[in-house]
């Protein structure tokens, strides 16, 4: 197993500002028809409200599919 690099919304848009907060709920809220729930984990341990985090290498190869037309992704 690779090790996964697990960031918050606020910590990956501390390292890629870019992507703003905004930009990255809207597509957490739309994720079940935009494809970005391959790239969220949710966290909940209380079954209540629980932390999002993203794959850092999911949500890349999650973009370039996106521009690329399903091309794979060789990151």
């Amino acid at each position: 197993m690779t090790d996964l690099k697990l960031y918050t919304l606020q910590q990956f848009n501390k390292q890629y500002p870019q992507f703003t907060l905004g930009a990255l709920r809207s597509l957490i809220f739309h994720s079940d028809t935009n494809g970005f729930d391959k790239v969220i984990i949710r966290f909940s341990p209380t079954g209540k409200r629980g932390r999002i985090f993203i794959d850092v290498e999911a949500f890349f190869k999650w973009l370039y599919e996106q521009n690329n037309r399903g091309e794979e992704y060789y990151g």
